[in-house]
This record gives C-alpha cells, sequence and structure tokens, in this order.
C-alpha cells in the first residue's frame, strides 16, 4: 500500500512540475509542491517540511505541521546529524535518539532524508515526523529518496 502511495506521489509531483514550468522555478517551489502532496497522502506524516543548508546550519524551509525549528547545527539532532553524514536516517522513537530535539513534543518517530542539488551537492534536509512510534520503514525510505532525487535532476522532473 505505502509502496503505491509513493508512486502515486512520484506522478502527481512530477505533473504538477512539469506542468507548472518547474525547470524555470527554484527549489523552494518544489520543496512547497512535495510537502503538500505528501502531508496529505500519508495519515501518519504528523508534520513535514525542508531544512535548507545556510552556511553551517539547516534553516527552517517550506513545512506543514506545528512550529518547526528554526535552525538546527550540522551533527545536532536527527535532522543534523543526517545532514552531516549524508545519509537517511530512520528514527523508530524519537526519545531513545541521542540529543534529538523536541521541536513538537507529540512527534514519536521520524525519518530524515538528505537532499542533495544538480552538482550532489548537500542543499538541505527532508524531516518527516508522526505521532505514532516506527511509523517508517524502508518503503518509506525508498519512497522519499525517490521523491527528492528531483532536486538532483538537471533535467525537468518526470523527464528521466
Amino acid at each position: 500500500m505505502k509502496r503505491e502511495q509513493y508512486e502515486e506521489s512520484y506522478r502527481e509531483i512530477t505533473a504538477i512540475w512539469n506542468d507548472e514550468g518547474g525547470a524555470a522555478l527554484d527549489d523552494i517551489a518544489l520543496m512547497a509542491t512535495i510537502n503538500s502532496v505528501l502531508a496529505n497522502r500519508f495519515d501518519t506524516y504528523f508534520w513535514t517540511g525542508f531544512y535548507r543548508v545556510c552556511g553551517d546550519r539547516l534553516v527552517v524551509g517550506p513545512y506543514i505541521g506545528t512550529i518547526g525549528c528554526l535552525q538546527i547545527e550540522f551533527g545536532r539532532g536527527v535532522c543534523g546529524t543526517a545532514a552531516a553524514k549524508r545519509e537517511t536516517i530512520i528514527v523508530p522513537d524519537v526519545q531513545k535518539f541521542p540529543g534529538h530535539i523536541a521541536c513538537d513534543a507529540r512527534s514519536r518517530s521520524e525519518i530524515v532524508v538528505p537532499v542533495f542539488g544538480p552538482e550532489n551537492e548537500l542543499i538541505a534536509v527532508f524531516d518527516v515526523d508522526s505521532d505514532q512510534l516506527s511509523a517508517f520503514d524502508e518503503e518509506d525510505r525508498e519512497g522519499l529518496e525517490r521523491i527528492v532525487k528531483l532536486f538532483n535532476l538537471q533535467a525537468s522532473p518526470g523527464s528521466q
């Protein structure tokens, strides 16, 4: 079921992006589109958002949910750790993650996916929180990593 939801989400995001002239738009527009599609597709998503790389820290970008942390240092919390390691992190229980930053105490599990630009530079991380324990798995990792690879494409999303 989840795999199909991610496939539908991918198709919807690329269709919107291509129909709206995505190649001529900036990353913020794609971030907002991804947030909207995913937040409305998955019931387990409590918070979805991007933290953009700004110098030596992550700064909140487009998101849907309760108030998020405004900035996070590299290596701090789940988002900062995913950014520093440049790899996806799945946390079944955020209370058990060393150094977890509680932007909202209702968050119980989390997945953070690094986002790379066309030259493979880290441009952001995509953060999804759930108010349920163990809400994320390998299907989420695969689906989200595929979606954020749209930032890495030099051609417009959906053309590959």
